[in-house]
């Protein structure tokens, strides 16, 4: 009955375009995409209860070719409930708008342009992969948004999680997070590097990269016959390649040869194909990211943002996908 009812209610949903890039040492080669929505809109509302979504209205997302915006507070409209809307989560379609775009990362590098000049303390900022099913999931399957998992095991499904980013204007942190099993077995805290906590460079988020401008992020997976081994850092910012000052690898996060946690389990992870997230979310217990030994911020008020800067933004352009030093 459910599964009926979505198809009767919800049928017109259009999704956002996105164009993205794929590229090899010859040249890069534009794929027309798609984006929708995970099924839960915030703890408001969900499409089995309240209908199709207008992406700019209800949620603050709108797209322009290879660019997409995600506004941090928006007013769902009255059919869809009319209450606020805090931020929002999207995956990344197909061009046949089907199915999620799966990519395998182990020897290539994921490349975005993203600004991050409007994303105060406590706003996270996020690009991640999770090793979501390309058919999505009953009964909405990825034209609702359905099949969502990541190492945190949100809504119960548990599954392997690399976030190449969890940002905001103050702090930025890699991590990657393995499942012992599918479904299971994950590590939550995950091994990541974040420059302010590890290196002790506390001007490195925020003066060698200037994040009062649009930067470009290259992250490069390091690794051959689907066997991974390091996942390393560029920053391209003012026409200078800048390269983080630590890598992720078994040596930097004390994994043995035989640690479900390692990076050659992470790789196997993603020979099996990761999902593409876009995400923006608030929250007052932020620390872990930007506060504390992580950055510089002392408190929070995601309270006091969401009223007082509800229009603020982070835009994200120009996902590239392809061979090491391919796309940059």
């Amino acid at each position: 009955m459910l599964s009926l009812l979505l198809s009767i209610s919800l049928a017109a949903e259009a999704h956002p375009k996105l164009s993205w890039q794929t590229c090899t040492r010859e040249g890069c080669k534009t794929v027309n995409g798609y984006l929708v929505h995970d099924r839960h809109i915030g703890n408001v509302w969900d499409r089995e209860r309240h209908g199709d979504l207008d992406y700019a209205k209800d949620i603050g997302v709108t797209t322009s070719g290879s660019t997409l915006q995600q506004k941090l507070v928006s007013q769902a409209s009255a059919a869809n409930n009319g209450a606020n809307v805090i931020g929002s989560r999207l995956y990344l379609v197909d061009s046949a708008d089907q199915k999620y775009e799966l990519f395998k990362l182990v020897g290539k590098e994921f490349t975005y342009t993203v600004d991050m000049s409007e994303i105060p303390c406590g706003v996270n900022a996020a690009l991640y992969t999770v090793e979501m099913q390309a058919a999505g999931k009953a009964p909405g399957g990825v034209q609702y948004g359905y099949g969502y998992c990541d190492a945190n095991c949100v809504d119960g499904s548990c599954c392997a999680e690399f976030d190449i980013q969890e940002a905001s204007s103050k702090a930025m942190v890699f991590t990657s997070h393995v499942c012992e099993k599918i479904d299971g077995g994950c590590d939550s805290s995950g091994c990541g590097y974040n420059p302010y906590r590890d290196s002790k460079d506390h001007a490195f988020w925020g003066t060698t990269i200037d994040v009062t401008k649009p930067v470009t992020v290259v992250t490069q997976f390091i690794g051959t016959a689907g066997t991974m081994t390091e996942v390393r850092r560029l920053y391209v910012q003012g026409g200078k390649v800048i390269k983080a000052a630590q890598s992720l690898s078994d040596t930097f996060c004390h994994y043995s040869a035989t640690d479900v946690h390692n990076m050659a389990h992470m790789g196997a992870s993603f020979q099996r194909g990761h999902v593409i997230v876009f995400s923006l979310w608030d929250g007052n217990g932020m620390s872990w990211m930007d506060g504390g030994n992580a950055g510089p911020c002392t408190s929070y008020d995601v309270a006091t943002i969401e009223k007082t800067r509800p229009n603020l933004k982070v835009t994200w352009s120009n996902v590239k996908f392809g061979d090491i030093d391919s796309t940059y």
